[in-house]
């Protein structure tokens, strides 16, 4: 067989199936040997990162992964069904993920986009800059103070904003009406900005005109001088010494086309903040009278509720709760008492209450606080110590069991359970239990100091740990576990057949199966019978070359030749096969 046969024959035939992702090119395998370790050095993979050895065909189980520690890492992630590549330590990640994938170089710019929905985001630096982006609308912003966005909305408007805040508003639409510009202080005329439907402004702050749905209100001198007017609201203020305004009782007619009342009020103050007088939801279920003179004096009166203050002492009758609260004085002193609350407090040194479905306890606050909230279908606790120093939080269905619990100790460690069983730990974490739930930081930030990860799916039946960015990592399925430890040069894979180990790239080979047991009975050792010497070449083991066989009257000996097909596989395997 010529030399190009036996290549054939030992990657599968001339129909072999495409190279891995992450697998070396197949002109790479053709380099000699020599030239081969010298282009890895260079390329900065570690010189026993040789071409993973094809598995002779008919072999069911999968081609690992290559894992080269920090420098080259790809393996199926663990907290979510997916694949994954990390390189470059900590720094440079490209993630799929049940319809999303993620690119990150950290601590510079993170991708995601979701090709179904339609979305693509990018953050660089974050919080300095982010784009968005959800079919035809999207979003640009500089430091929250350059923004720049576009699209169409539901109505078919195509609409196209420019923003520097505070000074620059421009918007352009398909419907000329929508149109507007401003340029603060000079001249501005603004839609559905700032929350106000609409504003006008003329040399700012010396005239400023604001619309909402119920009045439009003319601003003097702003924040001095205005005079508020519509169809059921007028009023005025000289702020801070004195102001007032009114809303006439009206009626509406809601979405299912039911009149429906809108309660009307009386507000005045004088100096503020120290004198108010209110009187609000006036014609509608609950018509409350509040007089505030602080800090001394407070009362507020409703049918739901009386409350009295005088000097940080105060009383509190609530009708619907059937309680009564006592301070005295407030916050250090109180209790509380009836069907609706029974509660009891020595701030800060100690404090427990508990109402309908609220129950609260601390000790020696912040150092220890406790919360928790019952109402069927949901059992939330939580426990906090000095805040965010340690957090726990637990949420539980009652209806199925399944609960939600995520552990912090700032700045050592972050670990939760997701309902269906999920875990992940996180160790180091001097940002995230400060800022919870911020998916920016834990995709751009969080892999730069997470020296431990830890993950597992009980549902895919994976676990996955990663050390120092993957210079020793672990992956653990079913029926076997997979381990690397310094860029790749040490290795072990156990299965139920047996556990291999490969030292910089030497050694690996697989595990037999069990011997199958001798057939009952004694057999009987025929008598060797001398032979001449002679020999022959087989081709052996595609990973180490032909071998010469040597049949004498001591019986067979086997040796391994050279051959230059060995660059196209992996450096020499430690074997010790018989004959």
């Amino acid at each position: 067989m010529t030399r190009r046969g036996r290549s054939h024959a030992h990657r599968g035939g001339p129909l072999a199936p495409e190279r891995r992702f992450g697998q070396p090119p197949r002109t790479l395998r053709h380099v000699p040997c020599f030239f081969t370790w010298i282009l890895a050095a260079w390329l900065g993979v570690p010189a026993w990162a040789a071409p993973t050895p094809e598995k002779p065909s008919g072999d069911p189980s999968p081609s690992p992964n290559p894992w080269f520690g920090p420098a080259w890492s790809e393996f199926d992630t663990a907290f979510q069904p997916g694949h994954s590549v990390e390189a470059v330590g900590p720094l440079w990640e490209s993630t799929d993920t049940d319809g999303e994938h993620l690119w990150r170089f950290s601590p510079f710019v993170v991708r995601v986009t979701e090709p179904a929905l339609e979305k693509v985001e990018w953050n660089v630096l974050y919080p300095a800059m982010a784009y968005r982006r959800y079919g035809t609308e999207w979003r640009l912003h500089i430091f929250q103070f350059f923004g720049f966005s576009g699209g169409s909305t539901v109505d078919e408007e195509t609409k196209r904003r420019i923003t520097i805040f505070p000074i620059y508003f421009r918007q352009k639409s398909s419907n000329p009406t929508n149109d507007y510009l401003a340029v603060l202080p000079f001249y501005g005329h603004l839609h559905n900005r700032l929350f106000r439907s609409e504003m006008r402004f003329i040399l700012a702050p010396l005239y400023v005109q604001t619309r909402k749905p119920d009045y439009v209100t003319d601003n003097y001198l702003v924040p001095f001088f205005h005079v508020r007017r519509g169809p059921f609201v007028n009023g005025w203020q000289f702020w801070p010494l004195a102001g007032a305004e009114h809303r006439a009782v009206s009626y509406r007619t809601n979405v299912i086309d039911e009149l429906e009342v809108v309660p009307g009020y009386e507000k005045k103050f004088l100096l503020w903040p120290f004198g108010f007088s209110q009187h609000l939801e006036i014609g509608g279920a609950n018509p409350t009278t509040n007089l505030f003179v602080f800090p001394f004096y407070l009362r507020s009166q409703s049918p739901e509720q009386d409350h009295l203050w005088i000097a940080m002492f105060s009383h509190r009758t609530n009708r619907v709760a059937k309680f009564e609260e006592w301070s005295y004085p407030w916050p250090f002193l109180g209790h509380a008492r009836g069907p609706g609350k029974q509660a009891d407090r020595i701030w800060p040194l100690w404090g427990h209450a508990r109402g309908g479905a609220l129950e609260s306890d601390f000790f020696l606050w912040p150092l220890y606080v406790h919360k928790r909230l019952q109402s069927d279908p949901l059992d939330r606790e939580r426990r906090r110590i000095l805040y965010f120093g340690y957090d726990d939080l637990r949420q539980t269905d009652t209806a199925t069991g399944r609960s939600f619990r995520r552990r912090e100790l700032w700045p050592l460690f972050t670990w939760r359970r997701e309902l269906d069983g999920r875990e992940r730990l996180q160790v180091l974490a001097p940002i995230e239990p400060i800022l919870g739930g911020n998916v920016n930081i834990e995709r751009l930030y969080s892999p730069l100091w997470s020296v431990w990860r830890s993950e597992s799916n009980p549902k895919l039946r994976i676990a996955r740990q990663s050390l120092l960015w993957n210079l020793w990592q672990r992956e653990q399925r079913t029926n076997d576990t997979r381990t690397s430890l310094f860029f790749g040069a040490v290795q072990s894979e156990r299965t139920v057949a047996g556990r291999n180990w490969s030292f910089f790239g030497l050694g690996r080979n697989r595990a037999k199966g069990p011997t199958p047991p001798p057939a009952p009975g004694p057999t009987p050792t025929p008598m060797p019978t001398p032979v001449p010497p002679q020999a022959r070449v087989n081709a052996g083991n595609p990973h180490r070359g032909p071998e010469l066989r040597l049949t004498g009257p001591f019986g067979p000996a086997t040796a391994s030749l050279p051959r230059i097909e060995a660059c196209r596989t992996s450096a020499p395997m430690l074997s010790s096969n018989g004959p």
